[in-house]
């Protein structure tokens, strides 16, 4: 249920509780004073989704995250919440009913996953005509639609290497803002989320773990306890479990993937579309979001989870690919690049090659998820949650769970950017432009028109650091 005001919100009993920079800094000043049943490393959307599900189920929970909320992976995705229509090559068909499921509830049961057409276009670097359409129909048939695909054919659309094109579904979203749902819907029914709060240590101390955490805010240290900890720190998640476990016998290896962003009228299409690189045959999407087309992705290993850096290289890749369809697009169109870098548990060479699936480990006192992806995070909340239930035989609401029940009210401009700091808890500036707003993306001028205004919000406030227009 959706709630489109402020005043539907109050009326309805369901007014978001406070939480912004006060209510963090209380979190933080009495975090020694209780034991937590769970405390969760890691705010992504994986985090989020678990944070979400056990605080639901009435159990006291923290959660610790070093940056903002969704600032690694979960804002650097392609914002798709999809079946994975390309795992039917390796016959993962249960993967890809699940993640169709999740797809289908998460596009219901929230008003930030929508539907939209996507082509897949049949060229000499592409699947090959009847294997695309055997994989439509097994597809359509996974997610509960048994439509027969059939090819259009190129009526001058796109070049003319170009046969013809699929048309399927599948849905995307704004995977910042889905990540704040998850925690507002966990704070809402209890929990104490922070960011900012980088873990430097987690030691077992018993019946119960100590971890210890650096507030980047105020510049202060402070520990919390809790009778289990959660690593759910996705490209992080592999040096959580050696701080946690004092070993290293987890292979987990790293992937970073670049999206750029144009103009849309650079890149003017009313379809998503998907292609394959001509240059080594990657998959490719090119996805229209309003005022900005989005097209990526590369696929390389790397070793610094925190290396979100964009090479010439990377872009020039994207641009060339797309150039194929767009013949006109150069790299002076780009507007914005973005990386976002995927935990891969397993081996191999080539990192698309490795299962984009999660995989869960325990110890006495730790539970460790690895890998992942946005579409299917409500099933490794769940698959999580009933292990905890085991380890502590405590009967769990898991089926349907986790549910999103918090929706940012429909304001706008100063209202709503005072809302994010004092509902939302964005400490900084960068917060709302890069994550709660995400103009760095969809916004042709990446949020220039909007900083005076919210670079003034934060002048009065404690710690703030005040971003420049971009250039």
């Amino acid at each position: 249920m959706f709630y489109p005001d402020m005043l539907s919100l109050f009326m309805a009993g369901m007014f978001p509780k406070s939480f912004g920079v006060m209510e963090r800094r209380e979190w933080i000043d009495h975090s020694q004073d209780a034991v937590y049943d769970v405390a969760i490393v890691g705010g992504g959307i994986t985090g989020a989704g678990i944070a979400n599900i056990l605080s639901q189920n009435g159990l006291k929970i923290i959660l610790l995250e070093k940056g903002d909320f969704a600032s690694g992976t979960s804002s650097g995705s392609s914002k798709l919440i999809h079946g994975g229509l390309r795992y039917l090559a390796n016959l993962h068909l249960r993967e890809v009913r699940t993640l169709l499921k999740e797809r289908n509830y998460l596009s219901k049961n929230t008003d930030i996953v929508k539907f939209m057409n996507f082509r897949i276009l049949i060229d000499p670097y592409s699947w090959k005509r009847e294997t695309m359409r055997l994989g439509l129909i097994t597809y359509n048939v996974l997610s509960g639609n048994p439509e027969f695909p059939r090819m259009k054919r190129n009526s001058g659309e796109y070049g003319s290497e170009v046969r013809g094109y699929f048309t399927y579904r599948d849905a995307w979203s704004d995977d910042c803002r889905l990540t704040i749902y998850n925690i507002l819907s966990a704070v809402n029914a209890g929990a104490r989320c922070l960011n900012y709060a980088r873990v430097v240590s987690i030691k077992n101390e018993g019946n119960t773990i100590r971890i210890d955490a650096e507030d980047s805010v105020d510049k202060r240290k402070f520990s919390v306890t809790a009778r289990y900890g959660i690593n759910a720190a996705g490209p992080w998640s592999k040096k959580v479990y050696d701080l946690s476990e004092g070993k290293n016998d987890i292979s987990l290896k790293l992937s970073k993937g670049v999206h750029i962003v144009v103009p849309a009228e650079k890149a003017k299409t009313q379809s998503a579309i998907v292609f394959r690189s001509h240059l080594d045959q990657r998959q490719m999407f090119i996805i229209p979001r309003g005022e900005v087309t989005i097209i990526g992705t590369t696929d390389k290993f790397l070793n610094d989870p925190d290396d979100f850096s964009v090479s010439e290289e990377d872009v020039n890749y994207i641009v060339s690919s797309a150039r194929r369809i767009f013949p006109s697009l150069s790299e002076e169109d780009v507007t914005y690049s973005y990386a976002g870098i995927r935990p891969l548990f397993g081996n191999g060479d080539d990192p698309g090659s490795i299962s984009r699936g999660f995989v869960i480990r325990e110890s006495e006192r730790m539970i460790h998820i690895f890998g992942g992806k946005l579409t299917d995070y409500r099933y490794a909340a769940r698959r999580v949650a009933s292990i905890y239930g085991k380890k502590t035989d405590l009967k769990l609401r898991i089926r349907s769970m986790p549910l999103v029940n918090y929706s940012r009210p429909h304001i706008s401009g100063k209202e709503l950017y005072l809302y994010e700091m004092n509902h939302e808890c964005a400490l900084y500036p960068e917060d709302i432009v890069r994550r709660r707003e995400a103009f760095d993306v969809y916004r042709k001028d990446r949020g220039n028109s909007e900083l005076d205004l919210i670079n003034s919000l934060f002048e009065d406030r404690e710690n703030a650091h005040v971003i420049s227009p971009k250039s």
